[in-house]
């Protein structure tokens, strides 16, 4: 199994009474320079590499900075195939930990990141990382972006646009199933060819 990475980038727009945040996950075709096993890199993240996540939205959870114990949220859709990148539409809980989150990101002190796996990757250069297929663990709200261009497209009510869709229990065991089953399945893209 590849180790779980984070990245994070920035929110742009908070609609508190409603609970539902959308936020740009991860752009698309936007160069970062992240830390990666011990140096800094340059990393793009191809388009279409969370292609097949909008099948499962209820199984991503909200956390703060990073810290699964602090969870705050589930994912409720996803939009892979937006221009800015992956866009989620996040429910946030009536708990003091998500009055919190919702208020902070409402006032542009909190942007999103991504904890992922890298399932296909190929390196450009010594220095340059390009992300072509990628698994979503989870989603963090945290201070600082690693990415510009993640941030909060807007809030709305999640009742509204989803009234059955708004889980509240975590699934760690079966999400990390999930991932193994996924990764089995795209192995084959990470043999040489020929």
């Amino acid at each position: 199994m590849n180790p779980l990475e984070h990245r994070s980038a920035q929110l742009v727009e908070v609609n508190y009474p409603q609970r539902m945040i959308e936020l740009v996950v991860m752009p698309y075709e936007q160069e970062a320079t992240v830390e990666y096993q011990g140096r800094f890199i340059k990393e793009v993240c191809s388009r279409g590499a969370y292609d097949g996540i909008q099948r499962r939205p209820g199984r991503v959870t909200v956390n703060r900075d990073h810290d699964d114990t602090k969870y705050c949220g589930r994912a409720v859709t996803f939009h892979p195939s937006r221009e800015e990148g992956l866009v989620a539409e996040v429910h946030i809980h009536r708990t003091a930990l998500g009055d919190e989150t919702l208020a902070m990101a409402e006032d542009d002190d909190l942007a999103a990141s991504a904890t992922f796996a890298s399932l296909a990757d190929r390196w450009i250069d010594r220095s340059t990382r390009r992300l072509e297929k990628c698994w979503l663990a989870s989603i963090a709200m945290v201070p600082e972006p690693a990415y510009a261009g993640a941030k909060v497209l807007a809030m709305r009510s999640a009742l509204e646009r989803h009234p059955a869709t708004v889980p509240t229990v975590a699934t760690p065991n079966l999400d990390e199933l999930r991932l193994w089953q996924l990764q089995q399945s795209y192995e084959h893209l990470t043999q040489p060819l020929g």
